[in-house]
């Protein structure tokens, strides 16, 4: 039988409903006093006398204590009992509803039935009408999750697909057909239901006009791990300046010319903003040239300080200090070491000239040689007046390793040229009357580095680290939409102290060579080179001089840039290079030069190194 007041199955002989509580329908009620049982007493023919009052007397009856405790048993499971068993139903559908919901993987639905759910908690066995609003409210929930998915469902149905390819139409109604058919059960599936939506999402948004546009543009690339590719890139709501947060990852796409000049879909395998999650590399580039003598360098001390005491170390992130005035000091490589770069910034002098174009070409060039997000940030009083190179070296290098730089400049000092720079660069510049102003400036170039999303993707057209890219980029949704156009050269410059990257063939031959050189002209042993080369060639024996003379050198970074094969057997490498030089008796200098080595195989992968084909400086920088 059936509670007619629930609908709940129950017991035969059951008083009350286990579910709500209540009485029965048909159950006895209390039972009546009744008389003896047997037939009536005969009055007996006419006449006859009834037994008089005074006669015998009967037993006492148990049956009327029986009654009264049956009354008091019933009373109690009405006013207390009944309540147990009303309470044990209501948190069985407490415990239903909240299941239907807390998992079903659409967060906001989720954090509403675990926020009615802790109601419950505070509840005691008398709160039965609060307990039964805690059940409204969970299956309220549910109910709007419902309506999410219906109005879900008619917004992916309204959405004009006909321009779309076969295959997008393939999966748009494929993942369709998944949801409907879900929604149809009885208990559906809802985490399969929030995975086909993300599905349709990729595949519809695109066809969607966004309600807001965003301004996309990608400032840094790293390839160091191709055809593992990064991009990092700058998203703003023009209207607010803003940058949004929690961008939905599935939704950011990229496509990439392939070698028929058509934009292909790459598949984006981590979306996410740097934040705390991904390391920034920093170089710090300090004026110290006289006329920051005193006060100003002071007080540039303590700002430095205090931002060096911000950067999230425990992130990955990683600062460099660079000086300049007469020539550039490396104070400090890179490091994650607050202390010691408070030190070094304590430690700084002033000196005559301004360096600048120097300190940021060299700066680029040491920042260009580390993983990930990075930049330069500068800040100078005065004019350049002593560097080897010019501001379109320094523009040139920093594009070529996709650099930003950011520049502070103080006082009276010729914005031009310097804010030229910033712009080119993909960086910024900032001009302020005196130094007192730096600090906010620094956390905000900070930060705007750190709200960059990550992209990271894998090239599926066929093309070498090498090859030139096209790319398309950008983010779509109902709410934001925005795109842009970028192209690149990988350009992988390679620290030092990185692993070696070319296992074998002549690349590795010279990266073998480029690593091992300098301490073969430091410690004149010509041997650790000479395996390189090929006994007897114009290379060999120029080598063999060279490593004689009193030099030191130290290798900074390194690239091959290209492998051109002349048939089988023979190929030119190409490389750029960067040392740390110093000349008995001169000053140390950063020396960069591109190189071009012949080589020749000598059978199977066996390579050596012939000539010189050319050997051009870049630059000579002071140190």
């Amino acid at each position: 039988m059936f509670c007619g007041n629930c609908g709940h199955q129950i017991e035969d002989d059951a008083l009350f409903c286990p579910n709500c509580g209540a009485k029965v329908e048909g159950a006895p009620e209390e039972p009546e006093k009744q008389a003896q049982q047997g037939p009536a007493p005969d009055s007996g023919p006419a006449g006859a006398k009834k037994p008089p009052k005074g006669g015998q007397k009967k037993k006492g009856s148990k049956k009327p204590l029986i009654a009264a405790v049956i009354a008091v048993v019933l009373v109690f499971l009405l006013a207390g009992g009944g309540t147990v068993y009303a309470t044990a139903g209501l948190t069985m559908q407490k415990d239903k509803a909240l299941s239907q919901v807390e998992a079903c993987g659409f967060q906001e639905y989720e954090e509403q039935a675990k926020a009615a759910a802790e109601e419950w908690k505070g509840l005691g066995i008398l709160d039965v009408g609060k307990k039964q609003d805690v059940i409204k409210e969970l299956k309220s929930v549910k109910e709007d999750l419902d309506d999410f998915i219906g109005e879900q469902m008619d917004f992916y149905e309204s959405v004009d697909m006909s321009e779309a390819e076969e295959a997008e139409t393939e999966s748009y109604e494929k993942e369709l057909q998944a949801v409907e058919q879900e929604t149809g059960n009885k208990k559906p599936d809802y985490p399969a239901v929030k995975k086909a939506f993300e599905e349709l999402d990729t595949i519809v948004f695109q066809y969607v006009e966004p309600e807001q546009e965003l301004t996309v543009d990608v400032q840094q690339v790293d390839a160091s791990e191709f055809p593992t590719v990064r991009l990092y890139v700058n998203v703003e709501d023009p209207a607010t300046g803003e940058v949004p947060e929690d961008l939905d990852s599935m939704l950011f796409y990229i496509e990439k010319e392939d070698a028929n000049a058509e934009y292909v879909r790459q598949t984006v395998t981590a979306a996410n903003q740097l934040n705390e999650k991904e390391a920034l590399k920093v170089d710090m580039v300090a004026d110290v040239s006289g006329s920051m003598n005193g006060s100003p360098l002071d007080e540039a001390k303590n700002i430095m300080n205090n931002f060096i005491n911000s950067v999230q170390f425990e992130a990955g992130d990683l600062v460099e200090l660079t000086s300049f005035s007469t020539g550039v000091r490396l104070e400090q490589e890179f490091c994650d070491d607050a202390d010691l770069l408070t030190q070094k910034v304590n430690q700084l002098f002033t000196d005559d000239m301004t360096s600048l174009y120097d300190a940021l070409y060299t700066s680029v060039e040491r920042v260009a040689a580390q993983n990930g997000a990075r930049c330069v940030i500068a800040f100078t009083d005065g004019n350049d007046n002593y560097s080897n190179c010019t501001q379109e070296d320094v523009i040139q290098v920093a594009n070529r390793y996709h650099v930003p730089v950011f520049i502070i400049g103080i006082g009276s000092v010729d914005a031009s040229r310097i804010s030229y720079i910033a712009e080119q660069t993909g960086g910024k510049y900032y001009s302020i009357s005196d130094v007192y102003s730096m600090e906010s400036i620094y956390q905000e170039i900070y930060e705007m580095e750190k709200q960059m999303y990550l992209l990271e993707f894998e090239d599926n057209t066929g093309a070498t680290v090498d090859d030139k890219a096209n790319i398309q980029v950008g983010y779509h949704s109902r709410e934001y939409g925005g795109e842009c156009q970028y192209s690149y050269e990988p350009n992988v410059l390679l620290s030092a102290k990185a692993a070696t990257v070319y296992e074998d063939g002549p690349e590795a031959v010279v990266e073998k060579y480029l690593k091992n050189f300098p301490d073969a002209v430091t410690n004149n042993d010509f041997s650790l080179i000479s395996d390189c080369l090929k006994p007897g060639s114009a290379i060999y024996q120029e080598q063999e001089k060279y490593v004689q003379r009193d030099i030191s050198e130290r290798l900074d970074s390194y690239e091959i840039t290209d492998v051109a094969y002349n048939g089988n057997n023979n190929c030119v490498v190409s490389t750029r290079e960067t040392y740390y030089v110093q000349v008995a008796g001169k000053p140390l200098q950063l020396m960069t030069q591109e190189c071009q080595y012949a080589l020749e195989n000598a059978g199977g992968t066996t390579w050596y190194m012939t000539d010189f084909v050319d050997l051009k400086v870049v630059s000579r920088i002071k140190q």
